[in-house]
Order: structure tokens, then sequence, then C-alpha cells
């Protein structure tokens, strides 16, 4: 017991220790606005509190930050507020940002007032998913791998998302529904990115309902579904779980602080997507958004801080860079666990999500 609860702190403090121990972050000069407030909805890690400081120090703008869990949380709160929207800014997943535009949540970015634009890498800077109607939508800020997380001393490396639902891992396993669904799609033999789906909603709903079921008569190797990535991160110290899957910021973090975790990707495969910062539509402080939009673009230490965080990859040029050899080493994936990654593309196929967001529902209730 006592060692648990040590452990317990340990993560909980991790990003309190790596945030002060980082020199204050590059910011522009004086933002001029009325007001003095920006409201941002954003996953744990995704703002340190050394940039969120030095932002205030020197713009005199007081972030509020709301923690998010999950992309159908924030999409159900955005579509409760009908037009109103609290936040000015948004953070939506590259594979969501066309279900949060359709549904007229978010404005086009102004690219005469995001001064630092340069600073994001290239392949993220042109993806797909981040321009349409030729209008840019979000800032790119991390890169996400989805697939298992495993105690070491307890499993040897899964090769296969089998292990997931493996007799012998019966109550020793947890995942994030939504997350890792599209995985369990493809490991039946379905689309989990939907794209073959385009045009046909009755058999991507087969696909989804056969998906649901698997779950559903799986449901008792599950010792609890999670939410937010810190949850799944406790249940690994605390020996809750021995096997979850999850994405790789929350293995990173863990493998960084030296506990017996690793991360892999399943031969079935798993799922490569970003997050950015979006700027809801009409935002109340918009010149304000802009304001920390280009604070957080004005230098690389501000994505090394990110990375270090959450455990994601940056989608910042020059990060790299400031990361330690331990870092970049804990970071990288083989050559073979790239090759079974697959990028979500729901521009042919958006309609998915919302089958797995009601699917998710259903097997919770289950």
């Amino acid at each position: 017991m006592k060692d648990q609860l040590t452990r317990r702190r340990m993560i909980q403090g991790a990003s309190v220790l790596g945030a002060t121990a980082l020199a204050a972050p590059a910011i522009i000069g004086r933002a001029r606005a009325e007001s003095r407030s920006l409201n941002v909805w954003s996953y744990d890690g995704f703002i340190t509190d050394a940039f969120r400081e030095a932002f205030s120090d020197q713009t005199g703008i007081d972030v509020n930050v709301r923690l998010v869990s999950d992309q159908a949380e924030q999409f159900n709160l955005m579509a409760a507020e009908k037009g109103d929207f609290s936040a000015d800014i948004v953070c939506v997943a590259g594979h969501r940002f066309y279900q949060f535009i359709d549904a007229d949540f978010l404005e086009p970015i102004d690219m005469g007032q995001l001064d630092n634009w340069s600073l994001v890498q290239t392949e993220f800077a042109k993806a797909e998913w981040v321009s349409r109607r030729d209008r840019v939508w979000g800032v790119p800020v991390v890169v996400v791998s989805t697939g298992l997380i495993y105690n070491t001393e307890v499993l040897d490396r899964p090769t296969s998302l089998s292990a997931m639902f493996d007799e012998a891992n019966t109550g020793t396993t947890s995942y994030q529904i939504q997350d890792f669904f599209p995985l369990v799609m493809n490991y039946l033999g379905y689309d989990g990115t939907g794209s073959s789906y385009a045009g046909n909603t009755d058999i991507a709903q087969r696909a989804v309902d056969a998906t649901r079921d698997f779950l559903i008569e799986h449901k008792n190797k599950v010792r609890r579904y999670y939410d937010a990535a810190t949850e799944v991160q406790q249940m690994m110290l605390t020996g809750d779980v021995a096997l979850a899957a999850g994405s790789s910021g929350p293995a990173a973090q863990l493998i960084l602080e030296g506990f017996p975790v690793g991360f892999t990707i399943p031969r079935e495969g798993g799922l490569a997507y970003a997050y950015g910062f979006n700027i809801a539509r009409n935002a109340k402080n918009m010149e304000n958004a802009y304001a920390f939009l280009n604070a957080l673009l004005s230098s690389p230490e501000n994505g090394a801080a990110m990375v270090r965080s959450t455990g994601f990859n940056s989608a910042m040029k020059g990060v790299e860079e400031l990361l330690t050899d331990a870092e970049r080493k804990v970071l990288s994936l083989s050559d073979e666990e790239r090759s079974h990654l697959t990028w979500v593309d729901v521009e042919t196929a958006a309609f998915i999500f919302d089958l797995v967001d009601k699917a998710a529902e259903e097997i919770r209730a289950a």
C-alpha cells in the first residue's frame, strides 16, 4: 500500500515538476484587447502551468482552462450551448475536425492574424484534415498513436489485440470506449477508419453493431472503462489493471518516470491522429485567442514543454532537438510498429463517429 501511494503521488506531480523546471516560454508582445480573459477547453497537460503563467504575466490575459476527457463530450457540450459558446478555444482531434466544422462550431483561422504558422511541421500544416473549403480550421499541436499499454512485470509484450480478450486477463484490462472501438473493428476484420464505408451507412452500421456486440460479450474482461488519461495511469500504477488500450502519451509519461510499463502497436493495427487548438465560432475573446495561438507557436520550447507534460509527439518544428536522448527513445516507435499505424481519414466517412458514439453509450448501459 505504501508503494502504491508513493507511485500515485509521483505521477500526480509529474506534470507539475516538468512545468516548473522549464524556462519561461517565449511569448509575443502584449495583446491589445478590451477583455482580459480567455476560455479554453483542453486536455490535461496541453497547457502547462509555466506557459499559462508566462502568457498571463506578459499579456494581462487570464487563461481559464476547462479540462475535457473526450471528443464526444466536447461536441455535446458545444451542441448544448446552441451557438452561444462559453469557450474561445477548443481542442479538437484531426479526425474530428469535419464533425465540428459541419456542425458550425468552429471559426476558420484568419491566417493574417497567425504570425507563426511556419513553425508547424509541414506534413501537418498541409494535412488534408487541417483545411477545408480552402480555409485552415485549427493549429495542430501534438501527434498521437493508439495501441496497447502493458505492465512489463506482469505481461510479455503483447503482439495482438487478442490479449485484451484473453480469459487469463479477465478483470485486468481497461480502455476508453470510443478510442478502442476502431481498433476492435480492425481486429474483427472491419474498417476501423470507416473510409471504405463512405456512402453506405447500412454496411457501416452493421460493422459497428457487430463490434458493439463483441465488446459487450467481453465486458467481463474490463476492470473499468476510463475517460481521462490520468485514470489509466493510476490503474496501471496501483496494479488494478495490467493491460490497457490507450494512446502513446500516458505510456510515455510512465516510462520516463521509471515505472515498469511498455507501449506497442498490435499487428492488427493502431490509429494515428493529431490534436489541435481551434477557435470557437464567434468567440467572445477572439483577439485574445489569436494572442494565445501566436504565443504558443512563438518558440519550439513551448512544444517541448507540451511533449514533456503529455508524452505525445509535437507537431511543431524544432522540438525534437530540445528533447533528451531518453525522451526521444521513449517517444519513438519501431519501423514495424509504425507500419501498423493508419492515419484516420474521415473526409469520406465522418458519419462513422456518430455511430461509434451511440454504440459506446450502449456498451456502458449493457
